[in-house]
């Protein structure tokens, strides 16, 4: 009788203490970041050229997803892997800061407004088609990231372009695979945009002012 009560009372030392491991390991790891990537094709591992191009940044660079809200599975994995891969941006750089926002919420005229100015920034909604329950609920979408810097703003497509006869899962699949190449090439076009210098030369044959 004793050893079975020494046993369950090991049992629950160990279980406890396995617990105790589990939390304390939860804990640590929202402090510190780290992702092993286990993916044959290394989906999320940084290239070397966007790793130094991220190490340049030095101003805050903020980026406005509009991927809010609930989707269904295949934009949901847009979703997941847009947030995943600004994650690593950032654990990179901490200048590299993001928010996610559902174009679809507010009222009739916050909307109205938003989607207007949207559309003069070139920012397209894409006409998504729901399932629920038998019928199609159709559902206005920006997949896009809207990144601010110094004043500017570039709206980034994240969705790639539907072509004719493909599959809707190939075209997210696409749009993830490319999204470290979206974004760091507009965080590259963001950096590199300098005013053209204008030099003047004197004394070569060159018109007088006046003419």
């Amino acid at each position: 009788m004793a050893g079975k009560l020494s046993l369950r009372l090991n049992r629950g030392v160990a279980l406890v203490i396995v617990v105790g491991i589990l939390i304390l390991i939860n804990i640590i790891g929202s402090y510190l970041r780290f992702s092993i990537d286990l993916t044959e094709e290394k989906r999320y591992t940084l290239t070397d050229a966007t790793k130094e191009l991220l190490s340049e940044v030095d101003n805050p660079i903020h980026f406005e997803v509009l991927l809010g809200g609930e989707f269904p599975a295949g934009f949901k994995r847009l979703q997941r892997a847009t947030r995943e891969m600004l994650e690593e941006f950032r654990s990179h750089n901490s200048y590299i800061d993001f928010t996610f926002k559902d174009p679809n919420e507010g009222s009739k005229e916050q909307l109205a407004a938003f989607r207007e100015q949207l559309s003069q920034d070139g920012v397209l909604p894409t006409n998504l088609r729901i399932k629920d329950q038998g019928s199609t609920v159709e559902k206005l979408i920006y997949p896009y990231a809207l990144m601010t810097t110094t004043g500017r703003a570039l709206p980034v497509n994240l969705l790639e372009s539907e072509v004719p006869g493909m599959p809707p899962d190939l075209i997210l699949n696409n749009s993830v695979a490319l999204l470290e190449y979206k974004l760091a090439s507009a965080i590259e076009r963001q950096m590199r945009q300098k005013m053209p210098n204008i030099v003047l030369l004197k004394g070569h044959g060159e018109l007088k002012e006046e003419q």
